[in-house]
């Protein structure tokens, strides 16, 4: 008989746990992600999809309550199937937007296998729960559909997800948790925080998005030539647009860390690995660009080096629900996690459903598309309008290309000014 295996949640996951909480109808955390094919495969992708579910324990995850305790489980005996629509080419355009619904995460495997054949495709869906997968998690996704259609045997990733977690858990108690815990703690000691959305008691509803694009080509290039990695850049930028639309000039936003340093944790493993924490730009307008991008580069370093010492804790230990009102993050996918699958030899491209129904502050991700970079900002239009996501989105890419410029040019001459 086939062994399930149960294990905590790690910090990250609390976090994302304690925000379904708000609603359980929130859909702020599921990520759905599509793909076009030629109709011909429509067989052969159900025996293969039906392969993942039957092959790989992770996609039978749930939550279980065990006493007081709130744990995971990877289940073998939670039931999960492909499910299988026809429709019209209409009716497909319609319905596309019904595909993201909330996950009863005690009752039901937190990942769903869809495929839809209409009168001109087949459209495979893969939806899931963000508290147990992370990006990386959604190209593993990808990787076992594709080697499932090839016939390839399917990889086994074990135990692994729960080793992460126990170790994460037993660093709570290590002085290099205690080391960033200390960093951490003084400084956001006294600090005011604010945000640019409007007040409202109720954060929730349709999730709204902006995603303009920026050249690759003259981003990269001109990292290149001032000794500067994209992802500085970027953030840099997003600084720039989080003052301008907040009217602080000292910001703080999350930055994102995959947090798969472990070398078996490659893109065939699940999991929800993410170390997400702080960082504070001083956007003061009479520093020169190299100022502010060797500002960043610190801040950057910083996070990576007190990682251990989780947000969710930052959170707890400073008495807050959230840094700016959990106000802003930014995300960076460069190239690390293609948007497409090769099927005999034929590129797919994915794209993604936006939720339904979402609380979710202000989120900005940065993702590399061939020779463009996508600046993809969403959130709940109960909190922002499309104007200011347009606003936001826009100058965080018009930014980036203007701070791989002339770097001794004062700010003062390049961001953007309120009339």
């Amino acid at each position: 008989m086939k062994e399930s295996i149960t294990y905590p949640l790690s910090a990250i996951q609390w976090e994302a746990y304690d925000e379904f909480l708000e609603d359980p109808k929130l859909t702020q955390h599921n990520v759905t992600v599509c793909m076009p094919f030629e109709r011909s495969s429509t067989q052969r992708f159900l025996r293969a999809m039906q392969n993942m579910l039957d092959q790989q324990r992770y996609l039978h995850i749930h939550l279980v309550r065990q006493g007081d305790d709130i744990m995971i489980c990877e289940d073998w005996q939670m039931p999960n199937n492909v499910h299988y629509l026809r429709m019209s080419d209409a009716e497909w355009e319609a319905a596309q937007p019904t595909f993201t619904k909330p996950f009863d995460v005690f009752n039901e495997a937190c990942v769903r296998l869809y495929l839809v054949e209409t009168d001109s495709q087949i459209y495979v869906i893969l939806e899931n729960f963000h508290l147990f997968f992370d990006g990386i998690s959604q190209r593993a996704l990808w990787n076992s559909f594709e080697e499932a259609v090839q016939g390839i045997p399917l990889y086994q990733q074990g135990d692994i997800a729960a080793e992460m977690t126990y170790r994460e858990i037993a660093s709570y108690n290590s002085d290099a948790y205690r080391r960033a815990k200390e960093y951490y703690l003084k400084k956001f000691e006294g600090l005011q925080l604010t945000d640019y959305c409007r007040e409202t008691d109720n954060p929730l509803g349709p999730a709204i998005s902006s995603h303009p694009m920026v050249s690759a080509d003259i981003i990269d290039e001109g990292c290149q030539r001032i000794g500067q990695t994209p992802t500085t850049v970027f953030y840099a930028a997003y600084a720039i647009a989080l003052a301008y639309m907040s009217g602080e000039t000292r910001v703080v936003f999350y930055t994102f860390n995959h947090g798969r340093s472990d070398r078996r944790l490659t893109d065939h493993v699940y999991g929800q690995y993410l170390c997400s924490l702080p960082i504070v730009i001083d956007t003061d307008p009479n520093q020169t660009v190299a100022e502010l991008l060797s500002q960043t580069h610190r801040e950057i370093f910083c996070s990576m080096r007190y990682r251990i010492y989780p947000e969710y804790h930052l959170l707890r230990d400073l008495g807050i629900d959230g840094i700016a009102g959990d106000a802003t993050e930014i995300g960076y996918n460069a190239a690390d996690i293609p948007e497409y699958i090769n099927i005999d030899g034929k590129l797919w491209n994915t794209y993604h459903i936006d939720p339904s129904f979402t609380g979710e502050h202000s989120s900005t991700y940065i993702t590399r598309r061939e020779d463009l970079y996508e600046v993809f900002t969403d959130c709940s239009s109960a909190l922002y309008t499309q104007e200011q996501i347009d606003t936001m989105s826009g100058i965080t890419g018009q930014m980036a290309l203007l701070l791989v410029g002339d770097q001794n040019e004062k700010l003062n001459n390049i961001i953007p000014k309120k009339k």
